[in-house]
């Protein structure tokens, strides 16, 4: 199974210097990592990030010892969108598949769309 996370290029950036994702101030509060499916990717990028974060997409591989630590929380009226929640830390880059950074769909109102994958050995 794979699940997503959304972080900013400054992010991304430190994470492949540190070897791992770091939890955000969002993450931090809440005491765990947030992930998301595929599909659900667009709606949280474009309603928790802006432009000039120019975001990233993770795609995380849950391995089994993952597994045990993720849970669901069931969608809101706030967040129309199943999410999943990783109790750990941070994200090793080891569990990082692929990445690609969010493109800006001006035909789409300057909405995210997702761009083109490429794996970390790139």
């Amino acid at each position: 199974m794979n699940l997503y996370r959304i972080i900013s290029d400054n992010e991304w950036t430190q994470s492949e210097k540190d070897g791992k994702v770091p939890r955000c101030n969002s993450d931090t509060r809440a005491g765990h990592i947030h992930l998301n499916k595929f599909d659900d990717i667009k709606t949280v990028a474009n309603k928790y990030f802006e432009t000039a974060e120019n975001p990233v997409v993770l795609e995380v591989e849950i391995s089994s010892e993952l597994y045990k630590k993720l849970i669901w929380e069931p969608s809101t009226k706030e967040k129309n969108w199943e999410q999943a929640h990783l109790l750990i830390e941070n994200i090793d880059m080891n569990d990082v598949k692929r990445y690609s950074y969010l493109i800006i769909n001006d035909k789409i109102d300057g909405q995210f769309e997702v761009g083109e994958f490429s794996s970390l050995t790139d």
